[in-house]
């Protein structure tokens, strides 16, 4: 990874726009695997939005190489003029622009999600992260202490094995309980 001088703005940023950022959806399937998968439209919409609203945009762009593979650098970069980017390398399996367009796509939508940390929902329709939301509002539409508790140890038993998903219930919780507190 490689990063400016200082990213002091950056990373500020990057941690406000992270606490927005919540899942990519599975919305494309591979045929061959029979799975599905978020792809890059899927990722690119979990965190434009987020990122842009913190002033950091994405920059993703094709390297020129000698060794049949595929170099893709993804840079976010802050309204300061701060940035953090990552160099990707991916083999190219067939060599024709099917390929290349395949590899694109496909090495766009790993880079950029590693560099967000962002996650993919499960396949299941009953998944947590499919429901994050609902879950969420849950939450955050609590009208007293008690309900909020009831709601938390609720939907804790729902998503405990999902830790970005309980993090972001912990986080709700906490913002809500402190809201009710007054």
């Amino acid at each position: 990874m490689k990063t400016s001088e200082s990213i002091k703005q950056i990373a500020e940023a990057l941690v406000s726009a992270q606490k927005e950022i919540k899942f990519a959806a599975k919305d494309s399937t591979n045929p061959h695997f029979k799975s599905k998968y978020a792809n890059i439209n899927s990722v690119i919409e979990a965190v434009k939005k987020p990122l842009n609203d913190n002033n950091i945009a994405i920059l993703q762009s094709l390297s020129p190489s000698d060794d049949g593979k595929l170099h893709l650098t993804t840079r976010l970069i802050h309204s300061s003029g701060e940035w953090i980017e990552d160099t990707a390398v991916c083999p190219i399996q067939k060599q024709d622009p099917q390929g290349l367009g395949s590899a694109i796509s496909y090495i766009r939508r790993y880079s950029l999600s590693a560099l967000c940390a962002v996650y993919a929902n499960d396949d299941d329709g009953q998944s947590a992260a499919l429901n994050a939301a609902d879950y969420l509002q849950k939450i955050s539409h609590s009208q007293s202490l008690e309900e909020l508790q009831s709601n938390y140890n609720f939907v804790m038993g729902e998503v405990k094995n999902d830790r970005t998903l309980s993090k972001m219930v912990i986080d709700a919780k906490d913002k809500r309980k402190a809201e009710l507190n007054g």
